[in-house]
């Protein structure tokens, strides 16, 4: 995966200042953070473009990404990473918003300020074939 955004490692919210804007790039597998409970990780920030394969994506404005080896739902139910088996899709998640993290894991939620409230918003994607790929 290449994208243009915020990295190399992880970022939300309230952790962006960990990230830099330039272009990047990583394997699927090297996006995930391997926290000892598994649970919502990878994000990247601001990004403004990604190719995966074949595929390019454009957001307007930046989005966040997420590319993973399983889905949202065997993330939630697994209770340690060995629960989670890398399978033959690669997931991709593009978020307009998400959450702070705070340190919900062994703390507080995050401050106010970070907390992600439903409410109308406009944003769009543009899917093409990633130049050079056959």
């Amino acid at each position: 995966m290449r994208w243009f955004g915020g990295g190399p490692g992880e970022a939300y919210p309230d952790t962006r200042s960990a990230a830099v804007v330039g272009c990047w790039e990583s394997t699927v597998d090297e996006l995930q953070t391997p926290y000892v409970r598994p649970q919502e990780n990878g994000a990247r920030i601001d990004v403004r473009w990604a190719e995966l394969g074949g595929l390019r994506v454009e957001g307007d404005p930046v989005f966040f990404l997420t590319a993973r080896r399983w889905t949202g739902e065997q993330l939630d139910a697994a209770a340690h990473r060995s629960d989670l088996v890398p399978g033959d899709t690669v997931w991709v998640g593009l978020d307009h918003a998400q959450h702070g993290i705070g340190s919900q894991s062994c703390g507080p939620g995050p401050l106010p300020r970070y907390r992600l409230w439903a409410e109308p918003a406009e944003f769009s994607f543009v899917f093409s074939a990633r130049p050079g790929a056959a």
